[in-house]
This record gives C-alpha cells, structure tokens and sequence, in this order.
C-alpha cells in the first residue's frame, strides 16, 4: 500500500511537501538551531570542531523531523485528503 502511495505522488508534489516538512522541522528544532547558531557566533574556524555536539543535536533533530518515515506519512495523509492543489497544510502536518 505505501508503495502505492507514492507511485501516486509526482515529483513536484514530492518536493512541496519536503518543502513543508522542511520549514516544519525548522521551526520544531528553533531551539537547537539557536544553541547551534549562538555557539558559531563567536568563532571562526574553531567552529567547526568547537560546535561538532551541537551541529549533531541539530542534525538528529532535522533528520527525525525530515525522515524518510515523516515525507511516507505526510505523502499517506495528503492522498487521503484527497491530494488537494491546496491543501491544509495545519492539518496534515499536524503531529508530524
């Protein structure tokens, strides 16, 4: 049934609700993404290994909110809302 379901999603829909996914996880990991962000604020090259525990909270927040198994389930709720041109995007992303 999956399999299905996302032989009925084309591409361009494919890439809208990753695009939503994305813009939602961004704003579910705000908090991370600020500590991330506050911590590269003040250095320059150190960064990179100064911010590595942080840029890998943030990364395991993104993936978790950006997954393979969150654009499934997304992909599932939009065909069942009936794959809208404009869908409630509050509601299909609601628990996502």
């Amino acid at each position: 049934m999956v399999k299905d379901q996302q032989q009925l999603v084309s591409r361009k829909v494919e890439e809208a609700l990753l695009y939503r996914l994305k813009q939602k996880a961004m704003a579910d990991c705000k908090v991370v993404a600020r500590a991330y962000a506050d911590c590269c604020s003040t250095r320059v090259f150190s960064a990179v290994w100064a911010c590595r525990a942080e840029l890998s909270t943030l990364n395991q927040c993104l993936q978790q909110h950006t997954g393979a198994q969150a654009l499934n389930e997304l992909k599932r709720r939009w065909v069942e809302a009936g794959r809208p041109d404009v869908p409630n995007w509050d509601m299909l992303l609601r628990g996502l």
